[in-house]
C-alpha cells in the first residue's frame, strides 16, 4: 500500500488519512449498473463521455462514477454531490482544500484514488508485448534501457510496462501530461518503491496481465487549477 503522505490543512469536510485510498474497479458494467453510473455524472462529464465511441463512453462513465463513489464515501457526501471538475490536461480536480483525486483506465480495468495532504497520480496499463523497438522510442533513460536488457527476455514486457506506468503516474500527478522529456524521468524497471525527486512511486497490485502505479508528493501543494476539458 502507498506510504503515508504528509498532512496538510484540509477543509472541515475532509478526513486526514495516513495514506491515499486506492481502488481497482471493473469498467465492464451491465446496462442497469451503467445507467445508475450515468445518473451520478454532471452534464459536462456525460458530454465528454458521449464524444467517444460507445465502448470508450461506457468505460469513461464507469470510471468517473467509481471516482465519485470512492470520493463521496471518503468525504461523507453523496457521489453526485462530490465537487469534481476537470483541470489542465484533463486531470480530475477536487474542490476540497488539501484533498486530491486521481484515476486511470486500461481495457476493462480502472484505478481510482483519493487522499488528503499530498498530490498524487495513478496509472494502470495492460502489459504490452515486448519489442526491442521500445529501446529506441526515447522514453527510457540509459539506465532503464540497460536494466531491461539485463533481464531475461520473458521478463522484459512486464518490466517495461511497469516503467511506463510509473512515469505516467508522476506526470499525471504534476498535471503536466506526457512530455518530450520522459527519458529524464528515471523510475527504474524492477518492483519496489522508487523516489523520484519529490515523488514516491509505488506499485499497486493489479489483475493478471496489467500493471498499476501510484505517485505521491507531500511537497507539491494541492491547488485548484484552471478549469479545462474532462479527464480521459
Amino acid at each position: 500500500m502507498p506510504a503515508a503522505c504528509a498532512r496538510r490543512p484540509a477543509a472541515a469536510v475532509a478526513p486526514r488519512p495516513s495514506a491515499p485510498v486506492v481502488r481497482l474497479v471493473p469498467l465492464e458494467r451491465d446496462p442497469v449498473a451503467l445507467a445508475a453510473d450515468r445518473r451520478l455524472l454532471h452534464a459536462d462529464e456525460r458530454a465528454h463521455a458521449d464524444r467517444a465511441t460507445a465502448a470508450v463512453a461506457r468505460r469513461r462513465i464507469a470510471l468517473r462514477a467509481a471516482l465519485r463513489r470512492l470520493t463521496g464515501s471518503f468525504l461523507a457526501l453523496p457521489p453526485a454531490a462530490v465537487p469534481l471538475h476537470a483541470g489542465e490536461h484533463g486531470r480530475p480536480e477536487l474542490d476540497v482544500e488539501g484533498a486530491d483525486v486521481a484515476c486511470s483506465r486500461s481495457g476493462e480495468h480502472g484505478l481510482v484514488a483519493v487522499a488528503v495532504g499530498c498530490r498524487m497520480g495513478v496509472d494502470v496499463e495492460q502489459i504490452a508485448p515486448w519489442s526491442h523497438d521500445a529501446l529506441d522510442e526515447g522514453w527510457l533513460s540509459p539506465a532503464e534501457r540497460a536494466a531491461l536488457l539485463d533481464l531475461a527476455p520473458p521478463a522484459r514486457a512486464l518490466a517495461a510496462t511497469r516503467c511506463w506506468t510509473r512515469k505516467e503516474a508522476v506526470l499525471k500527478g504534476t498535471g503536466s501530461g506526457l512530455t518530450d522529456h520522459l527519458a529524464a524521468l528515471e523510475v527504474g524497471v524492477v518492483p519496489g518503491p522508487v523516489v523520484v525527486g519529490d515523488w514516491l512511486v509505488e506499485d499497486v497490485p493489479a489483475p493478471r496481465g496489467f500493471v498499476a502505479s501510484i505517485a505521491t508528493s507531500p511537497s507539491h501543494p494541492v491547488e485548484e487549477p484552471p478549469r479545462g476539458r474532462a479527464d480521459r
